[in-house]
């Protein structure tokens, strides 16, 4: 895109604008800073005042630039475009890039920060009318370049109706930010007399001061009154005609402005007042009058207050003051304004732009003819259009919903069950979603098609199973329909890649994966193809390959932020699965940042039982490992009110499994028993083939996956060796590699536990150089330091390969860190500790004080079982037999003081 430098020039500051000396002058002596924001609403002067200073600069042979933007620029890349453009004066040696049109957004902000830098001297940027571009992406885009500290000579002038929404604390803190608001713009009675001069004969200055009070100073009421005064007015009629509301007074001046105006460029600006922008191309097509174009042209002739939108004066509105008293003028006339906006809303759906027709509809107050269009532009499909989406479309019409026969728009209905279940609207999704299947009753094949796709689409926000004929009917609208439309086929196979990933089909969910994103991407639906990372990242992540899985979260994060703005729902599910490889990877810290905003936001936001089962799975897992107990029950709270909220049972059911983990880990046997039993986790549920299947729960604790493990700390080995086998022999079909780690590591300490050395060191061996434990290091090390040193030494002991032992090693060492020997591998808390958790310390600590095993449960609450099963782990850590011996070997080794 090449601008026309003449784009950079600023308004007039001339003759026709006061000299704001007092503000210029205040400007002047606090010097220039990396950030100066000239805020207040429409008619405040800001502009004229911005460019004065600019002016200033230019007779000093400083660097200024000029940037007006309009609401195009709202765009990141139009945004940094016209930033490139403006520098084009300053570095005339740099190429006319025509070809940045095709660089994506991260290339262009490197490309504008490297000609930054080639600028030495200071530079200051005016972004007139930046609210027009405003919004989280571009205020993102702006954050970036004032945090860049070798930009320290890039000063920015935002001159805006509303303050930039990045943050400013710092550049306050550090007295780089100045902000010139409504009080600062609103004319003095200095500035007034000065602003009418040579114009106000007939006013006193008394007058004028009376005026200026009146109107709080606000220019363009003042500008205004300036075109009234002339000599053949009565000065004091104009005065006495106020009571001092601003309203009344806006008012009788546009009647003033207005009554003086040609009849013909009256009719014309009372037939177009009800268009929120005007342009000669459109005008033309919705004006009665054979010549609307040339009386666009003419407006420049008339002082009206009228904002130009874009550099070439085609596109312009009115100020809001003057507008309302034109469309009442409008009414008054009885000009049939809703046949103008529908007639705009046709004009702009012939030229392509769905949103922009909508939205004149909907001021036609014609929710009916907004439906039209969106059924003819694809209804449901919009959703995923572009590169931001289309969700915005919807919204607007929900509120219009009642005012609309659905049952004629079944694809626009589809559409708005889909945004609804996007915003954790359940009822309403299923609401519309029955209205547009009955509909389909009588609308043949194609509809149904429509209906299949975001049926199985809406299974996912409602946490509902697609079925198996839901699938096969997919696959068969695929392959025998041809002709399906882009985004339909895209969305279709989207739906397969997801349903074959949760049923832990990972090969086909791959390959549905990468058809769905060329078939986005082919539509030119950025949209749609940013949410098939989430599908591939985690189908990678489940087959082994990390790294995959890791660029597949890099690049639903740079999309995400680049086309929608940091923060967004994509961004925050972006950086929850990231947290989910690097919790995995022991990578704690960096896990926890990252999840502190992100997990909230989709506990809030458009979200899945998927991603958030990542987040909640991610967040025990870090504070497992950093022994924050009481924090993880706290996480489990929150977790299970969300999950609630949403409707998400399955999630309900993954958090009361990772509940009853949590106090099983902790040495709460007989509460963790308790707990399985009364939230569906009962012993009776380890036969059930169903709730034991591994392939459609991808995480979490399965019931015989949990009482495996209460057995074995209960000392019945056998037990839990039968409940095992058995989970491991019903599955049908093959494990992921995550669970393949989980159970190799279960089945070893269930072999330790029975004696089998030999068999225990063949299963490690083998799972070490098969398996890509390092990447899942977390699953070894939330067994907790005394197994990980059971392992080393029976590593040591039966005489494994050196690369197994080696392995081992480091595994932990990259968690709690080598020894100075290098072969040591307890931390030094769990050497000061001799291993023992903080309730087998209680216990020995009872047990030194002479009470026998009943006493100590009494004392801690626990059972007879529970207090044998802490006493064989104490016996076996500090490698003896007795109590006494316990005792003992506690107390010289500092674990008793």
């Amino acid at each position: 895109m090449i601008i026309s430098q003449t784009r950079f020039q600023p308004p007039s500051a001339g003759n026709e604008h006061v000299r704001r000396r007092g503000l210029l002058a205040l400007l002047q002596r606090s010097g220039l800073r990396r950030l100066t924001t000239i805020v207040a609403p429409a008619g405040y002067g800001k502009t004229s005042l911005a460019a004065q200073w600019y002016e200033m600069f230019k007779s000093q042979n400083a660097q200024a630039v000029w940037i007006p933007l309009d609401p195009e620029d709202g765009d990141q890349s139009r945004f940094l475009l016209a930033l490139l453009e403006s520098l084009q004066k300053l570095l005339p040696d740099e190429r006319k890039g025509s070809d940045a049109n095709s660089m994506p957004v991260a290339s262009l902000l490197s490309v504008l920060v490297t000609r930054l830098r080639r600028i030495r001297e200071p530079i200051v940027l005016f972004l007139d009318d930046y609210h027009f571009a405003q919004n989280d992406a571009t205020e993102s885009l702006m954050a970036k370049l004032l945090a860049a500290s070798d930009l320290g000579h890039v000063k920015f002038v935002l001159i805006s109706r509303s303050p930039p929404r990045f943050p400013t604390s710092a550049l306050r803190l550090n007295s780089e930010l100045k902000q010139i608001g409504v009080a600062d713009l609103s004319f003095s009675d200095m500035e007034a007399q000065e602003f009418f001069g040579s114009r106000a004969k007939k006013l006193t200055s008394e007058q004028i001061s009376e005026l200026n009070q009146r109107t709080e100073g606000w220019a363009v009421a003042l500008q205004m009154v300036r075109v009234l005064v002339n000599d053949n007015m009565d000065s004091s009629a104009i005065l006495s005609s106020f009571d001092g509301s601003n309203a009344e007074m806006g008012r009788y001046l546009s009647e003033q402005v207005f009554s003086s105006l040609p009849e013909d460029i009256q009719h014309f600006l009372t037939e177009s007042a009800a268009l929120p922008a005007v342009s000669r191309p459109l005008i033309g097509a919705v004006s009665g009058q054979g010549n609307a174009v040339a009386l666009f042209n003419r407006l420049g002739d008339y002082a009206l207050p009228i904002a130009v939108l874009d550099g070439q004066g085609t596109w312009i509105r009115y100020h809001p003051v003057f507008n309302s008293y034109l469309k009442e003028e409008a009414e008054r006339l009885g000009i049939d304004t809703r046949e103008i906006l529908r007639k705009a809303a046709h004009w702009f759906e012939s030229g392509g732009d769905c949103d922009a027709a909508v939205r004149h509809a909907l001021l036609a107050a014609d929710a009916t003819l907004a439906a039209q269009i969106i059924e003819r532009a694809g209804g449901w499909r919009r959703v995923y259009a572009k590169t931001r989406g289309g969700t915005a479309l919807f919204q607007t019409l929900i509120a219009k919903a009642a005012d609309i026969n659905l049952a004629d728009f079944p694809l626009t209905t589809l559409g708005l069950s889909v945004i609804n279940a996007k915003a954790g609207q359940l009822d309403a999704a299923n609401h519309y979603l029955a209205l547009a299947e009955r509909a389909a009753a009588t609308m043949g094949e194609k509809l149904a098609q429509d209906l299949r796709v975001v049926r199985v689409l809406l299974s996912l926000y409602t946490d509902r199973w697609a079925t198996t004929a839901d699938l096969s009917a997919l696959e068969a609208d695929l392959s025998q329909d041809s002709g399906m439309e882009p985004i339909h086929r895209a969305l279709a196979l989207n739906m397969l890649s997801y349903n074959f990933l949760i049923r832990t089909d990972l090969e086909r969910a791959l390959h549905y994966g990468q058809l769905s994103i060329r078939s986005f991407r082919d539509a030119g639906a950025d949209f749609g193809a940013m949410h098939l990372y989430t599908h591939i990242g985690q189908a990678a992540f489940f087959s082994g390959d990390s790294a995959s899985a890791a660029d597949a979260y890099r690049s639903l994060t740079t999309e995400a932020q680049a086309n929608i703005g940091k923060g967004c729902d994509l961004d925050a599910i972006s950086h929850v699965l990231q947290s989910e490889l690097l919790s995995m990877n022991g990578d704690r810290q960096a896990a926890a940042a990252v999840l502190a905003w992100a997990l909230p936001h989709l506990e809030r936001h458009d979200t899945w039982f998927d991603l958030l089962a990542a987040g909640i799975m991610a967040q025990q897992r870090i504070l497992r490992l950093n022994g924050e107990i009481m924090a993880a029950h706290a996480a489990i709270d929150s977790a299970r009110s969300a999950a609630k909220r949403r409707g998400f049972d399955r999630l309900i059911r993954l958090i009361d499994g990772e509940r009853a983990a949590l106090l099983l880990a902790s040495g709460d046997i007989d509460e963790a028993v308790r707990y399985a039993e009364a939230s569906g986790f009962g012993a009776e549920s380890v036969n059930s083939e169903s709730a034991n299947d591994f392939s459609v729960n991808l995480r979490g604790n399965v019931p015989a996956l949990l009482w495996t493990r209460i057995y074995l700390a209960q000392g019945e080995t056998a037990r839990a060796r039968e409940v095992f086998d058995r989970l491991i022999t019903r599955q049908s079909q093959k494990l992921h590699v995550p669970r393949r780690i989980e159970l190799g590591f279960l089945d070893i300490r269930l072999l330790l536990a029975e004696g089998d050395e030999a068999t225990a060191a063949a299963r490690l061996s083998e799972m070490m150089l098969s398996l890509p434990v390092a990447d899942y290091r977390a699953i070894l090390l939330i067994e907790g330091p005394e197994f990980g040193s059971r392992l080393c030494q029976l590593a040591a002991s039966r005489g494994v390969p050196d690369v197994v032992m080696q392995r081992l090693k480091h595994l932990q060492d990259v968690v709690v860190g080598p020894s100075a020997q290098g072969s040591d591998l307890l931390s030094e808390q769990t050497a000061a500790t001799g291993g023992l958790t903080d309730r087998e310390r209680s216990v020995i600590r009872l047990l030194s004080a002479g009470l026998s095993n009943k006493e100590i449960g009494r004392k801690l609450d626990l059972s007879n079982n529970t207090v044998k099963f802490h006493l064989r782990n104490i016996y076996a850590k500090l490698n003896v037999t007795t109590r006494t011996a316990a005792v003992t070997m506690a107390r010289d080794s500092g674990i008793l003081f």
